[in-house]
């Protein structure tokens, strides 16, 4: 699968950044956790359960397989404990050591939108699971 720059996402965040309550920081870094749970413990099903609608079929699409074979051959790296969680409207990013996840809130909760995303100075990051 390509590597991505997540450039695209910086323009999905909103201009204007809106107040976070703590309640969808939790809600944020619980879904962020559970993701990396998954990755750690190789569970593809369920962290193909975490993507974003379009995410999933982007990784499905890309690697012309399922979902969880496609997560299978990546070689992801799972974030660690969630660090700092920054909300912007329908969107967010959790930083974490090493990179990000990038989630966006659909009505059922948050989904990762893009997964295990380095910094890469002077570009925002470079995702190795993204939407289209």
């Amino acid at each position: 699968m390509m590597k991505w720059s997540a450039a695209a996402l910086v323009l999905l965040l909103p201009v204007a950044l809106t107040g976070c309550d703590q309640g969808q920081d939790a809600a944020v870094r619980e879904s962020a956790e559970a993701f990396g749970q998954a990755v750690s413990a190789q569970d593809w099903a369920r962290a193909c359960q975490l993507l974003a609608p379009e995410t999933r079929s982007e990784v499905e699409s890309a690697a012309k397989s399922p979902c969880e074979s496609a997560l299978a051959e990546e070689d992801l790296s799972a974030p660690g404990l969630s660090g700092r969680a920054e909300v912007f409207g329908t969107t967010a990013q959790v930083r974490y050591r090493g990179g990000a996840l990038f989630l966006t809130r659909f009505a059922d909760g948050w989904r990762v939108l893009a997964a295990d995303c380095a910094p890469q100075a002077p570009k925002p990051y470079d995702c190795t699971v993204h939407g289209g």
